[in-house]
């Protein structure tokens, strides 16, 4: 569906040239809800917008549908673009015209007239959710509202790809699930591939297939984003995943559990999958007769599957305590016992 080859994009300035991205290679699946997430300055929206055509690559290629967007020019640039939607952080809407014109505009742009353009905005509106707002301004709207009605315009020309610049981060967390689960309901009756640009981890966690991490213009790590959570290989990645799955009293928390429950064994319990959702605890605490407190935990849940930390105490005799320990792994649980 997407390809990008060795892509490459400079910008010149008076005293140097500056690389924002750095010879990036993605290939992305028709369907699939790809996520790029990184800090400021990596490069991310520099890269997205040469998915559409608003930035050119300085080398390199962009294939989208087995167009070349890279070496387009004119006027099949613009016809390309109307299979290529886009939502923006700030919404881009025109604060002159209401609900139904804003959703309408695309339309009236590629030449869609009459009761065909009613018919497709009045549609689009029972997609995202604004029956009863036709008439209001964007001055009237709530902030998940007006992303709603730019998810409408984006859809307008039935495209084949949504691109979301950093959708969500001018939303609170309960809009932002709102419109993350939108994003979701949009991708599974369309089976519309969406690309999602972000600095939040959560997002991520909450929709995406697969994600690319981006740091210094470069994709660092890229993979099935269950793995990424449950294995991260860089620095900035690990960053990323302690945003979703450790509080920042991490370490204080072992400190006060070692402190506080110092007999038998301290463990931490990594869960991925179907495991995380099975009796597993249970099982080898009646099998092994160890007993088994569990001091603290948490539940994710990906697109890929769940996973779930768990740190628990396994008291009792010491052989015992240790085949437990065995046992775990052999169920292909992730065990770490925690040291003083």
């Amino acid at each position: 569906m997407i390809r990008l080859k060795s892509v490459v994009k400079d910008y010149k300035t008076r005293k140097n040239n500056v690389r924002a991205v750095d010879d990036v290679n993605l290939s992305i699946e028709k369907g699939e809800i790809f996520g790029v997430v990184g800090y400021s300055g990596a490069g991310k929206s520099t890269l997205i917008r040469m998915f559409n055509g608003l930035e050119l690559p300085t080398e390199g290629s962009i294939e989208v549908d087995e167009l070349f967007i890279s070496e387009i020019r004119g006027s099949k640039l613009r016809k390309a673009r109307q299979q290529i939607g886009m939502i923006f952080q700030h919404f881009n809407l025109l604060w002159s015209r209401t609900v139904y014109d804003n959703i309408a505009f695309p339309l009236e742009i590629a030449g869609v007239r009459g009761e065909q353009r009613r018919f497709r905005v009045n549609e689009l509106i029972r997609l995202v959710g604004l029956e009863g707002k036709e008439d209001a301004y964007p001055s009237e709207l709530s902030g998940g509202q007006k992303q709603r009605v730019g998810i409408a315009r984006a859809l307008a020309n039935n495209p084949k790809v949504l691109l979301c610049d950093e959708a969500t981060s001018a939303l609170d967390p309960q809009t932002t699930d709102e419109v993350l689960e939108l994003l979701l309901d949009i991708n599974r009756r369309l089976n519309l591939t969406i690309i999602v640009i972000t600095h939040e981890m959560h997002v991520i966690r909450k929709i995406c297939n697969r994600v690319a991490v981006m740091e210094a213009g470069r994709v660092v790590e890229l993979g099935d984003v269950i793995d990424v959570f449950q294995h991260p290989q860089e620095c900035v990645t690990k960053r990323f995943v302690r945003q979703v799955t450790e509080s920042d009293e991490t370490e204080e928390l072992i400190h006060m559990l070692l402190e506080n429950y110092s007999d038998g064994k301290l463990v931490k319990l990594l869960f991925v999958g179907g495991k995380a959702t099975q009796p597993i605890i249970s099982q080898v605490a009646q099998e092994n007769h160890v007993l088994l407190n569990i001091l603290h935990g948490n539940l994710t849940q990906t697109q890929n599957g769940a996973y779930g930390t768990l740190y628990i105490q396994i008291q009792g005799e010491v052989a015992q305590v240790n085949a437990t320990i065995t046992q775990l792994r052999e169920l292909e649980v992730e065990t770490e016992v925690i040291e003083p």
